[in-house]
């Protein structure tokens, strides 16, 4: 393998307690770097107590919400969450923050009107409470008045930003320790190398910020249902901003169809137009062999890890497994 990388898995808060347990319990044993834990907003588990569970259920691997939005919580349990996560896991919790998908914001009405600044104020706020400082700090969306966390000693949380537009990107390159990307191969190359070039103009290196990995993955070998699948990359596609779509070959009357369809309705309804192209282009999918074999391209365009599911579907645990053992198997090959 002429790459280096760590896999990871990702799951979210909309699944069963039973499904993110066995992850959790077997994740040391698979060989993960992390889990990540999407925040499906309003929806399934509390993503604190979920991320706090899969902590104390796993050992070694690596905990990371992937992502948080800020703009639907309070800064100061955002704060006081990351303290006691990072104490449950011993240094183990990575903080993942971020505005929130399209979709979802449309969804629960929420609008804000300069997001770039709001994710920098909300990440030198929580820097600067974890060191132990107090503070008076306002934005768009909170407002703190010589607020402290009362921590006897600064604690150091990594920050990941799930970002996609280019002033996302430069900006996190310029603060945060991490970026958890999505998106087509094509745009991908892009925001790695906008990630880099902003780490490097502020004196940091690229290699300072570690590029995550995160799309829908796939083993149509191990049963997973297509229409699954399809549902998946729908609401992906829903979720894709022109300046993403604008960098791609694919059909764009069909991509406005299924935006339009599951803005007015649901991914369920928009996923009767996604067609083989639009899967292959928005997933990695199919056999063990060539999800590696996307995972190795990914990693050669500078992707440090790479982050297999959801969707979860078919025989997914034996899925795993196999994924695993082929990514180790070229690893250990001469």
């Amino acid at each position: 393998m002429s790459e280096s990388y760590e896999v990871s898995i990702g799951i979210t808060t909309h699944m069963s307690v039973n499904a993110t347990g066995w992850i959790a319990q077997n994740s040391d044993s698979l060989g993960a770097r992390s889990i990540w834990i999407g925040e499906d907003i309003a929806l399934g588990q509390e993503i604190f107590v979920l991320t706090a569970a899969t902590l104390l259920q796993s050992k070694k691997v690596r905990v990371g919400t992937g992502i948080i939005p800020v703009t639907v919580h309070n800064i100061a349990t955002l704060a006081r969450a990351g303290v006691t996560l990072d104490e449950i896991g011993a240094g183990r919790f990575a903080f993942g923050l971020g505005i929130g998908g399209i979709q979802d914001l449309e969804k629960y009405g929420i609008h804000i009107k300069r997001p770039v600044t709001e994710l920098r104020k909300s990440v030198k706020t929580l820097r600067r409470l974890w060191a132990g400082e107090t503070l008076d700090s306002s934005s768009e969306k909170f407002s703190l008045h010589d607020f402290n966390l009362g921590q006897p000693s600064p604690i150091n949380i990594p920050i990941f930003l799930g970002v996609r537009g280019p002033k996302m990107l430069k900006l996190t390159g310029k603060v945060a320790d991490g970026v958890i990307l999505s998106g087509p191969f094509d745009y991908l190359r892009y925001a790695i190398k906008l990630v880099d070039d902003a780490a490097e103009e502020a004196g940091r290196s690229k290699n300072d910020v570690e590029k995550v990995v995160w799309v829908p993955t796939i083993p149509t070998f191990k049963g997973i249902q297509e229409k699954v699948a399809r549902r998946v990359v729908a609401l992906v596609i829903a979720d894709t901003p022109d300046a993403v779509l604008d960098m791609l070959t694919v059909d764009r009357e069909k991509v406005n169809q299924i935006r339009e369809t599951v803005a007015a309705s649901s991914p369920k309804e928009g996923a009767e137009f996604v067609d083989d192209e639009l899967l292959d282009v928005f997933s990695i999918s199919g056999t063990k062999e060539h999800m590696v074999d996307r995972f190795e391209e990914v990693a050669s365009i500078g992707a440090t890890e790479v982050v297999i599911g959801p969707p979860f579907s078919g025989d997914w645990r034996k899925a795993l497994v196999e994924i695993f053992a082929e990514v180790d198997s070229r690893r250990v090959a001469p």
